[in-house]
């Protein structure tokens, strides 16, 4: 039997991004036939996600860092980070990893919707919109993907796989 997987796995990040493009682009569509215009997708909403990338990539290379190399002497300037911040940065990259992963969705269903119609000059900048979007959102969950793989701690050499606190466990 193989042991529990530890984080978010890549199979929920496609889980994911397929519920998401099939809710939204259901969702698109609803939305166009009750008479309305597509919904703009701006420009400035690339700025929080490459933010999210650089700081979630940032905050896992410090904890890879100071788990990777435990023995070496360390500045009284740049202290080892506390618990709280090393579970906060695997937080932030689960998230990032799921977020990401919905917005990719979100955003190809947009692409997809235009599709039909890109010999229209407005349309096709929706389109390209949608498409640059996408791969920002596949950048934030990459990043959330990287930030977990970073927080992970090494193996225990003494580990035995019985459970902490004993020989043996009683089931009542």
């Amino acid at each position: 039997m193989r042991p529990p997987q530890d984080g978010i796995t890549v199979a929920a990040g496609a889980v994911a991004v397929a519920a998401s493009g099939v809710l939204s682009w259901l969702a698109l569509l609803g939305w166009r036939a009750g008479g309305r215009e597509y919904p703009q997708l701006p420009w400035l909403g690339l700025i929080p996600m490459a933010l999210y990338v650089v700081l979630v990539l940032v905050a896992a290379w410090r904890i890879r860092q100071y788990v990777r190399a435990p023995q070496q002497p360390r500045s009284p300037r740049t202290p080892a980070p506390s618990p709280q911040q090393a579970r906060g940065t695997l937080v932030a990259a689960q998230a990032g990893a799921l977020a990401g992963a919905l917005l990719l969705g979100f955003y190809l269903a947009n692409a997809v919707v235009h599709l039909s119609t890109l010999d229209v000059p407005s349309v096709r900048g929706l389109f390209v919109r949608a498409l640059v979007s996408a791969l920002a959102a596949a950048c934030v969950s990459a990043a959330g993907y990287v930030g977990q793989w970073m927080c992970r701690l090494p193996e225990d050499e003494d580990d035995d796989g019985r459970p902490p606190g004993g020989d043996s466990v009683a089931f009542g």
